[in-house]
């Protein structure tokens, strides 16, 4: 790197952050309390599809009737002017909707709108960052045709930017307006509304704006920061933290401080470490793994949406690999062999999950960061003193 490179770094930087007034509109916009970003729904589909189930259903306690039934399919309906649609707008503006039935995942359709008086059955599939698959929407509509013989079906497919459908016969509907249509009744009915309920119908809109639909305020204002700062922005990027690193540093940490244990080579997807009473000559005799020439070490497997603890014997000399095997296939517990045989270069013989899928979707940080604190003190604290004593009694090891 040349010494002129980091200047123009400096000055990059300088410029992001002082007397930027789109910067400023920004932070201001996305400094406001949001109770949707609060408990962690904006890209989970299932999430947005509840909401929008319960502004759907006439029944429910919200104080707006079938008002968003009808809004929704007459906008939708009026965007597109299909002479073949089942319905109408004017349909919709005269029939009384109070008796909707709402379903979720009725037959793995997202939303299900079922009004018997005037036989009308909606189908809502929402996808947020998915797509389509295995003919869903063909599907779901012959399923529902199936059940409800002779009845209107209208199809709408959901999505943040107005995809498409691959079935011509569904509608395609975006988030902006699903934000215009519950904006306007916030707006209209404020004197009606009890407050909780036009504060989350709020909340809802501004954090479809913040993070799903495209064409906003805020969407706009990181465009054109982004134009002029890209060079700035770029480089926050690469030095961006990440939930892997935050991950490698939490672990390194907890091994340096547990006494007779030390690190091996690390990377952030895999964080290696060994007991250093495994300082036998005879387990130090391995290649093509690590620099240190260790066959068996303990590996975390780091990945993005899961953190598993191994004890793996790696590749080395077949005697000493087949003598470890054998003595972990006899020795169960504490060692669970994952293969009945020796496999070529890598064998599993101890497994302990750290961090699963679901802990990612549900937990932030500092969270994930405790979850792991508390598995490691339980791993020293009962299984790795039973390991090492297993190993430590092999003779032919010492």
């Amino acid at each position: 790197m040349s010494d002129a490179q980091p200047d123009l770094s400096l000055q990059a930087l300088e410029a992001l952050v002082v007397d930027n007034p789109d910067l400023e509109r920004l932070e201001v916009l996305l400094d406001q309390f949001n109770i949707f970003e609060a408990t962690g729904p904006v890209r989970q589909e299932s999430r947005h599809s509840d909401f929008l189930a319960f502004l759907l259903d006439p029944q429910q306690n919200h104080g707006l009737g079938d008002a968003v039934p009808k809004l929704l399919l007459q906008k939708a309906l009026g965007s597109v002017r299909s002479p073949s649609a089942p319905v109408t707008p004017i349909d919709l503006d005269v029939w009384n909707l109070e008796r909707m039935v709402v379903l979720r995942e009725w037959q793995n359709i997202d939303i299900l709108l079922l009004d018997e008086t005037n036989q009308l059955a909606v189908i809502i599939e929402n996808k947020i960052d998915g797509t389509e698959h295995s003919r869903q929407l063909e599907r779901y509509k012959q399923t529902v045709s199936e059940h409800y013989p002779g009845w209107r079906i209208v199809g709408l497919y959901l999505t943040p930017d107005r995809e498409h459908p691959s079935d011509e016969t569904y509608l395609p509907v975006g988030y902006d307006l699903i934000c215009e249509l519950i904006e306007g009744l916030a707006k209209s009915r404020a004197s009606t509304l009890g407050s909780d309920v036009r504060t989350l119908m709020t909340h809802y809109t501004e954090m479809l704006r913040r993070h799903i639909v495209s064409e906003s305020e805020i969407a706009e204002l990181c465009r054109r920061i982004y134009r002029k700062h890209k060079r700035a922005l770029n480089l926050i990027y690469e030095h961006r933290p990440d939930q892997q690193a935050e991950n490698r540093e939490a672990l390194e940490n907890l091994i340096k401080h547990t006494p007779d244990l030390a690190l091996d080579h690390c990377s952030k997807s895999y964080i290696r470490f060994y007991p250093i009473t495994w300082d036998a000559p005879i387990l130090m005799e391995g290649k093509g793994w690590t620099p240190s020439g260790r066959i068996l070490l303990f590996e975390f497997a780091n990945n993005p949406e899961s953190l598993k603890l191994h004890l793996i014997i790696g590749p080395g000399p077949d005697e000493t690999r087949q003598r470890l095997f054998a003595m972990a296939r006899a020795k169960q517990p504490p060692f669970k062999t994952a293969s009945r045989s020796l496999n070529q270069k890598w064998n599993t013989i101890f497994i302990r999950s750290f961090l699963t899928s679901k802990a990612y979707e549900e937990a932030g940080t500092d969270d994930l960061i405790e979850e792991i604190r508390d598995h490691w003190s339980k791993f020293v604290e009962n299984d790795l003193p039973v390991i090492t004593s297993q190993i430590e009694s092999e003779e032919w090891i010492a």
